[in-house]
């Protein structure tokens, strides 16, 4: 059985105590237990998903998708909705899962196995867009844009990477050319989240009152932080869904600019490892997951992290390895265990291969 870098595990255990710390001042009978319970099944299924080779998976690529595109439609109809948005199944009063975390995992592989095939730039860039659009669609009719911006991200770089310079720039030509429909394609939140960006005073008790105070609660840990016992801000709850979109707000505030840039220090080490595992192996496939999980977790800690500090607008996307919830726990350790597959079966090859 292969072994998951000991460099690996302590930048995921580092990111687990922080992560761990701030939900134990936020909430600590309400979301502590629970989420050590999410990161322990994530880690399981981490040691498991990096003991596969990953090459294997190619052959289940088209069936995890057709399931995952079945779990996403099914949120419309047997979804439970909170705050608003039906994103979450209910499986036997139990416990819920998020489809659409899931469903990064499936797009990666997807994308993977497409950019692998022999097709023409054209049809793989095609090929690509047709599998990446219904997933983007309905999950932004849930509605989350946030997640559905994480698997557009996602395509973008596929197609930075594995195609010539063309095709990136007509999908920022599309992007561009798609912003005077925003204000008829977006909700009313959604615009007001963009416009508070701009300048987060113009409704500071409405749309703006979470990013000023993430930014005054993140500022007030300065150098070394206030601990556990004088982060008042996080202690009597000023920051409102703490747990999960601000809570780098919260370990700003703790553990204060040394803690900030551990945090930062711990993800360079695991952006390394994933760049060194694209270039280690000469799978065009393994080289599409790595790629895939780089763009994925690039994108979700950029957008949180400016998001808490004030320079990128709010759009609901989870911090990594931080924020409190069950399937982004789980979806961001099997992410990192596929990249640990390729890494370690990159001189390998499957059954089939061998044949």
């Amino acid at each position: 059985m292969k072994k998951v870098p000991l460099s690996v595990l302590i930048a995921i255990f580092i990111l687990t105590f922080y992560s761990l710390s701030a939900l134990y001042v936020i909430n600590a009978e309400k979301f502590l237990l629970r989420q050590i319970v999410y990161t322990i099944i994530g880690i399981v299924t981490l040691f498991a998903v990096s003991s596969i080779n990953f090459r294997v998976l190619r052959y289940y690529t088209v069936f995890l998708y057709v399931v995952t595109f079945v779990l996403l439609i099914s949120v419309f109809l047997i979804g439970v909705v909170t705050n608003g948005a039906r994103r979450w199944i209910n499986l036997f009063g139990l416990f819920s899962i998020q489809p659409s975390e899931f469903a990064k995992i499936t797009l990666i592989l997807m994308l993977a196995w497409i950019f692998e095939g022999k097709y023409t730039n054209f049809k793989k860039f095609m090929l690509g867009l047709i599998s990446i659009l219904p997933f983007v669609l309905v999950v932004f009719l849930q509605p989350d844009m946030g997640t559905s911006l994480v698997y557009a991200f996602i395509f973008f770089i596929f197609i930075a990477f594995f195609l010539p310079l063309k095709y990136s720039l007509s999908i920022v030509a599309g992007a561009v050319a798609m912003i005077p429909f925003l204000p008829k394609i977006l909700k009313p939140y959604q615009i007001a989240r963009i416009l508070t960006f701009f300048n987060p005073y113009r409704d500071p008790l409405g749309s703006g009152y979470n990013v000023l105070q993430s930014v005054i609660a993140f500022g007030s840990g300065r150098l070394s932080g206030n601990g556990f016992q004088k982060s008042l801000m996080t202690h009597l709850g000023f920051v409102p869904v703490q747990y999960a979109d601000f809570i780098f707000s919260a370990i700003g505030e703790m553990w204060g600019f040394v803690g900030v840039i551990i945090i930062l220090l711990s993800f360079l080490y695991l952006f390394y490892f994933i760049v060194r595992s694209i270039t280690l192996t000469g799978n065009t496939f393994g080289k599409g997951i790595a790629l895939g999980v780089f763009a994925m977790f690039l994108f979700q800690a950029f957008v949180n992290m400016g998001m808490n500090i004030g320079i990128m607008p709010v759009t609901g996307v989870p911090l990594p390895f931080l924020s409190f919830g069950g399937s982004a726990t789980i979806t961001d350790l099997i992410a990192l265990g596929l990249v640990v597959s390729v890494y370690n079966f990159k001189d390998e090859l499957s059954y089939g291969e061998r044949l």
